[in-house]
């Protein structure tokens, strides 16, 4: 089976996900091409991640990325072990890169006809994935998100779950429609939620250590065709969006902290 993957760049988490993914994946699902589009690194996002973790934690950050970018072009010059970036992820699994603008494109869709895509997976994928897109792959299209659906749909479900006191998450593989965190699920692990967790700890062990292996699982239930499909119910689920400051407040007030 062919597998093309639609992600975004990404310094801390996806590289880990995408290296772990590829260890645990079936032998038989070929991963043919990966589609990295702009996302959530981006200028105007900046007052966001302010306001979401300081001055400091910003800088912090942006320090830590920094560094991320400086041993990724070490990297691509002369090797090293570690994963610094999703292309250096992509480069370490001989996996070719693209890059179009609009993955609904007519254009697009062509090419992964072309490549023979069988199914189409989502790991963080910036844009909207419309019904002609949906309907390419004769396996469909289905992504990974970082809480236990139908609650829990939106923007960094891991800060909501810590900021509302949850005591357990997840993370769900599921058949994507053109609604948001929609459609049938496939896989669903849940992840314990530590008293010492932070934002970046929980993130880091729901999308590495249970993600990782949940998607794999996804991709050799689809294609064995032995999929148990879940419903994912609409009347059950809740929605965030980028963190409210009550919101960072109440996540400060549990004790909780970015890193």
């Amino acid at each position: 089976m062919n597998l093309f993957l639609l992600t975004q760049p990404d310094a801390f988490y996806i590289p880990k996900l995408l290296d772990r993914f590829m260890e645990e994946k079936p032998a038989s699902a070929n991963v043919v091409g990966a589609a990295v589009l702009p996302g959530e690194i981006a200028v105007e996002n900046v007052s966001d991640y302010l306001r979401l973790m300081g001055v400091r934690g910003t800088v912090l950050n942006g320090l830590d990325f920094a560094r991320h970018k400086a041993l990724d072009v070490v990297d691509r010059a002369v090797g090293m072990d570690g994963l610094y970036s999703v292309r250096g992820a992509l480069r370490a699994h001989h996996i070719p890169e693209h890059t179009p603008e609009d993955v609904n494109d007519s254009a697009f869709l062509d090419f992964l006809r072309e490549q023979d895509i069988d199914l189409v997976v989502s790991i963080a994928c910036p844009q909207i994935v419309r019904e002609d897109l949906l309907n390419c792959p004769p396996e469909g299209v289905i992504n990974i998100h970082g809480a236990l659906l139908p609650k829990y749909r939106g923007k960094l479900p891991s800060f909501w779950v810590l900021a509302n006191g949850e005591e357990k998450t997840g993370v769900t593989v599921h058949y994507m429609n053109e609604d948001l965190d929609d459609g049938p699920i496939i896989v669903q692990k849940e992840v314990p939620i530590r008293s010492d967790d932070t934002l970046h700890s929980l993130v880091l062990r729901s999308k590495v250590q249970y993600g990782a292996s949940a998607l794999a699982d996804a991709v050799q239930q689809v294609e064995g065709g032995t999929a148990e499909i879940q419903e994912n119910p609409e009347d059950e689920a809740t929605y965030f969006s980028f963190p409210t400051s009550d919101a960072i407040s109440r996540f400060r007030d549990r004790g909780r902290r970015i890193r």
